[in-house]
């Protein structure tokens, strides 16, 4: 999206978080991809929080986080999992889009 305009009224929201560790080549990587699929698939559309669990690790217990990197996509419901580097986009594709 660019400068005041709006998705359209029927596209859905996305609320997501991405629980990383650190600066790990992983975690870097991790939250490039998510940024990138993202911005390219659901511009205008989403939020994204990164957590990392290094500084917050009080944050996994609650979201049953057991391992990083691991996106939620917290809305539109159900809720989805992917744990991962985020590199497969096809996965990326199928745990987020509607």
């Amino acid at each position: 999206m660019k400068n005041n305009e709006s998705p359209p009224v029927d596209s859905p929201q996305y609320a997501l978080t991405l629980f990383i560790t650190g600066a790990t080549p992983r975690s870097v990587k991790a939250v490039e991809n998510v940024q990138a699929f993202c911005g390219r698939e659901l511009e205008g559309r989403y939020e994204l929080e990164i957590v990392d669990l290094y500084t917050n690790p009080d944050r996994a217990q609650p979201a049953n986080v057991i391992v990083a990197p691991t996106l939620i996509r917290h809305a539109p419901k159900p809720v989805k999992l992917l744990v991962g580097d985020m590199s497969d986009t096809q996965r990326l594709q199928s745990t987020i889009v509607v």
